[in-house]
């Protein structure tokens, strides 16, 4: 935080969104107002009341621990071929984790605890918080005309932001037209979530691929399709 506060921001607040250390910032707020260290305030107020016991910044069973991969070519991410990356972020990290206790990152995870986490944001769930503060959290707080922006990708339009994440506000040609009020995220690990407040539906995918796959847009055009379908 030291070192942040020196530096300049990008743009003039509210003038624009740029993916940045936002949640580093945010995690240490809260560990200021709250007077606890970050991983002891979510293991109290969210991990805890949800059920979630295989979610933390330290893994005790590595032997569970799902390995890292990167595919052949990031440009071409269809070309054939992975590779294992033990040593991503950083020299031995597969090997020897250690916890990283921020906003952003660190947080190891599995699929039944991720479910219990998005099924608590979803309508008639185990919620922590008001129904209000849910409905805040996938309402665009963005200025109008102000979309998502990331430096390796640009201004990405018709993409808005919560409070808890990214919004379809305008379908693009790889969307399905139903996602239309969509709010989701992705990490760099593959990892991609969604919920349709819409639709009524969640979906969740763990790749441990490095910037996911293409399959991840067709899976979420086909899952749309099957509850358009079915309903």
């Amino acid at each position: 935080m030291d070192v942040l506060a020196d530096l300049p921001l990008i743009h003039h607040p509210g003038t624009s969104w740029e993916y940045s250390v936002a949640t580093d910032v945010l995690a240490r707020l809260v560990e200021v107002i709250s007077g606890q260290r970050f991983d002891a305030f979510i293991q109290s107020r969210i991990l805890g009341p949800l059920g979630m016991v295989d979610t933390g910044f330290v893994v005790s069973d590595r032997n569970r621990l799902v390995a890292y991969y990167a595919g052949a070519d990031l440009i071409d991410p269809m070309k054939p071929g992975l590779t294992r990356m033990n040593d991503a972020p950083y020299p031995g990290a597969y090997l020897r984790p250690f916890p990283r206790l921020n906003g952003g990152a660190g947080l190891v995870s599995t699929l039944p605890d991720m479910v219990a986490l998005i099924r608590s944001l979803l309508p008639g769930g185990p919620t922590l918080l008001k129904p209000e503060t849910v409905e805040l959290m996938m309402t665009n707080q963005l200025p109008e005309g102000v979309w998502l922006r990331f430096a390796a990708f640009g201004e990405l339009r018709g993409r808005g932001h919560g409070l808890a994440g990214a919004l379809i506000l305008e379908p693009s040609v790889f969307d399905h037209q139903d996602a239309r009020g969509e709010l989701f995220w992705g990490g760099r690990a593959g990892t991609q979530w969604w919920i349709s407040p819409k639709k009524k539906t969640a979906g969740l995918i763990m790749t441990q691929r490095e910037m996911g796959h293409p399959f991840v847009v067709e899976f979420k055009r086909l899952a749309y399709e099957a509850v358009k379908h079915k309903s």
